[in-house]
């Protein structure tokens, strides 16, 4: 009798276990959609930064094309025996090969007496920084010689700008 109740529960146990087996199968065989103007393997291109020609050719976008990184480092020096007066330098990543860049302003202007620094355009070619007169301060660019210096956005009569960033 102990036996038969024995093997009861032991078929119990077996038969809990087997009901209880998980088991996932893998798809072996699945080939993504062929991808179109308007659908990329269930992605849909948004036609702008991601796209795909009339072949199925994926391709990006870019609004930077040819420009790479330009390994420049650009800084604001003061001049030595002067309060205010700021000079913008460049040189390589490791300070090697440094270089003023030649800017000259009109009379009452100079570049921001804070030393805010400048900012170079992703070409590597232009140069953005903050000037500054008795009232206000604006935002002028130059290309990276120094030469071409114009005002890029009045700070008016009241302003305190600062550039952010030149992207």
């Amino acid at each position: 009798m102990g036996s038969i109740v024995v093997l009861i529960f032991s078929l119990a146990v077996i038969l809990f276990q087997v009901s209880c087996q998980k088991s996932a199968n893998a798809q072996q065989n699945y080939t993504l959609p062929v991808a179109t103007p308007t659908v990329l393997g269930g992605v849909k291109p948004d036609g702008v930064t991601i796209m795909v020609d009339a072949t199925g050719k994926i391709s990006t976008a870019s609004n930077t094309a040819g420009i790479q990184q330009q390994n420049i480092l650009l800084f604001v020096k003061r001049i030595a025996g002067t309060s205010f007066t700021y000079e913008i330098w460049t040189a390589n990543y490791d300070g090697t090969n440094q270089k003023k860049i030649n800017i000259t302003l009109s009379a009452g202007l100079s570049i921001d007496e804070e030393g805010r620094s400048p900012r170079l355009s992703p070409d590597g070619k232009t140069v953005f920084f903050d000037v500054r007169n008795s009232i206000n301060s604006s935002i002028y660019s130059c290309n990276i010689d120094g030469t071409n210096v114009k005002q890029v956005i009045d700070g008016g009569t009241t302003s305190n700008l600062s550039i952010g960033g030149a992207y």
